[in-house]
């Protein structure tokens, strides 16, 4: 049975936009917001719990982004994401 065509998007470059806010997108965010964990806990624990919370966190944000109707709405929610783990590493780091 075909898809409702109400809810497809109608232009290739918003299909495309969103399977790499799917799949880039969220595991860059995934991945920064794990690093950022790195540097305000213990290196070990956080280790250990990042081999599955990684992957559970991916999976959500993947949802996420098929669950907004517009792209740039996910791709503002996972950049917004990124720059808040980036600034953590920042933070992290510095003495």
């Amino acid at each position: 049975m075909p898809a409702n065509k109400k809810y497809l998007l109608r232009t290739r470059l918003g299909r495309t936009s969103k399977i790499l806010a799917a799949t880039i997108g969220s595991f860059l965010s995934t991945a920064s917001f794990h690093v950022a964990l790195l540097f305000f806990f213990d290196k070990s624990k956080v280790l250990a719990t990042a081999l599955y919370s990684i992957f559970i966190s991916w999976v959500l944000l993947m949802l996420m982004v098929y669950y907004v109707k517009r792209p740039w709405v996910s791709w503002a929610v996972l950049v917004f994401i990124l720059f808040l783990s980036v600034f953590a590493i920042y933070l992290g780091k510095t003495p």
